[in-house]
């Protein structure tokens, strides 16, 4: 089953990144008016809808796409999502939003992922995203759902071109990648090139925890644990160490990224220690 209970009336869906499980988590909420946090890659659709049907939600009925940022783990989904999900806004980041309406744009944005990644079509072929479908934001905007609006945050930090959204009815908070990955109960810090900047996330993370959450929904991965402020609290202080952790190895091993990572400890290891530790580099 891709679809499981997260709470109220959220659910979490496992999109299979890449043919694996547990490596990505997207949001629906079953409220009057529906809403799919995150597209995942342009392989993830077919599980959205398993999900939909799964939860008895008619396609048309989808009111609010969520693309919390436009790394194509995320958004690369949502030109396939548009032409299936007719009645859907897609909600896109002021600086995300040339990336998925802009043909050249996107076209770019695959070749830089597909050679980060070193695999051809390493998140699928996304497609166009039609300008008239989205919404731009910036954060202050919310998002009506019917009988509670969720409340859209600025979240720069882990990508320029990121926002958060919290739920007042569940106190659930959708940092997605904004306030760090949830691996097995533990904390690990996500900080990508080109867009990963240290002050930026941890005002991010202040914003955040000014909601009080009482749970945070991450991209990687799935409902955190029953105290999303310590979670956050920890993530505030996790990220200045970690940079400069980075900062340290790199003045004995240079640029040499497989060097770095060797050299870290189990604490800092994750599925994405190599990027991440690019991205402090370039940062």
């Amino acid at each position: 089953m891709s679809v499981s209970h997260a709470v109220g009336d959220v659910y979490a869906v496992d999109p299979r990144l890449m043919g694996t499980p547990g490596a990505l988590t997207l949001y629906v909420v079953d409220a009057p008016e529906p809403a799919i946090v995150d597209t995942g890659s342009a392989n993830s659709p077919t599980h959205i809808y398993e999900a939909l049907s799964e939860l008895d939600i008619d396609r048309e009925a989808v009111a609010h796409v969520l693309v919390t940022h436009v790394h194509l783990d995320h958004a690369g989904g949502a030109g396939h999502l548009a032409e299936r999900l007719p009645n859907a806004t897609f909600h896109v980041h002021e600086r995300g939003y040339p990336y998925l309406t802009d043909a050249e744009e996107l076209a770019s944005l695959k070749r830089s992922v597909d050679r980060a990644m070193g695999v051809e079509d390493a998140y699928g072929q996304p497609k166009l995203l039609d300008a008239e479908r989205c919404r731009v934001v910036s954060g202050g905007e919310s998002v009506d759902l019917g009988d509670r609006k969720l409340e859209l945050v600025d979240a720069p930090g882990h990508a320029p071109h990121h926002y958060a959204a919290f739920d007042s009815a569940t106190g659930g908070l959708f940092s997605v990648d904004a306030a760090g990955m949830h691996l097995a109960g533990e904390m690990r810090p996500t900080t990508p090139p080109p867009g990963f900047d240290l002050e930026a996330n941890l005002e991010t993370v202040k914003r955040l925890r000014a909601f009080e959450p009482s749970i945070n929904f991450y991209g990687h991965v799935g409902p955190g644990g029953d105290d999303a402020v310590a979670e956050l609290d920890r993530y505030e202080r996790m990220l200045p160490e970690w940079v400069e952790t980075v900062a340290e190895r790199r003045e004995v091993h240079g640029d040499d990224v497989a060097a770095i990572v060797g050299s870290l400890a189990g604490r800092w290891q994750s599925p994405t220690v190599e990027r991440d530790v690019a991205g402090v580099m370039h940062y």
